[in-house]
């Protein structure tokens, strides 16, 4: 009897999604769109990560629900792109946000776990050739649509209107 390599069988699937792009582009400098935004949203920090890792659930939602506030929304992370572009010798003004809702993204996850690609959302800023600020971002519901799934969908529609309503506000003169 011999001991032979088992081989395992990879499968590749690739899908073709059709995605809505959204611009919005205001005429309000970079700097002050983006102390609106930081200052609107609340954060995904490490005391929350902290009481998840302690197993405190009902703290970890109340701790969610606080950071998400009137909004329903937090930033999860804020990259730097902008400053990257020192690597090529020229700083611009640009950050991209993670931003969402942890409990939408339960919610989504917990009926497709491949939901948790597009959760959080992704969101650039950036100041634009007229010194005004622009942001960009692909639509929630045309990103979780691929799921086929309605209670998805349903998350989805929220969060459209509550992503272009907060950067609609933020970015209004």
């Amino acid at each position: 009897m011999t001991n032979a390599p088992q081989v395992q069988h990879i499968s590749v699937t690739t899908s073709v999604l059709p995605v809505d792009h959204v611009k919005i582009t205001t005429p309000k400098p970079y700097a002050e769109v983006k102390a609106a935004l930081e200052s609107r949203l609340g954060r995904l920090d490490d005391a929350i990560r902290d009481l998840l890792k302690k197993n405190e659930i009902e703290a970890v939602r109340a701790a969610l629900q606080k950071a998400a506030g009137e909004d329903g929304l937090a930033i999860h992370y804020v990259g730097p792109h902008g400053d990257w572009l020192a690597l090529k010798g020229e700083r611009r003004k640009a950050t991209a946000y993670l931003i969402g809702n942890v409990l939408y993204a339960v919610q989504m996850t917990s009926i497709d776990l491949a939901a948790g690609l597009y959760a959080p959302l992704r969101v650039v800023l950036y100041e634009n050739p007229d010194g005004g600020s622009t942001f960009e971002y692909d639509k929630p519901s045309t990103q979780f649509s691929q799921f086929g799934q309605p209670e998805i969908d349903h998350v989805a529609a929220i969060l459209d209107e509550r992503l272009h309503s907060v950067l609609i506000k933020v970015g209004t003169p």
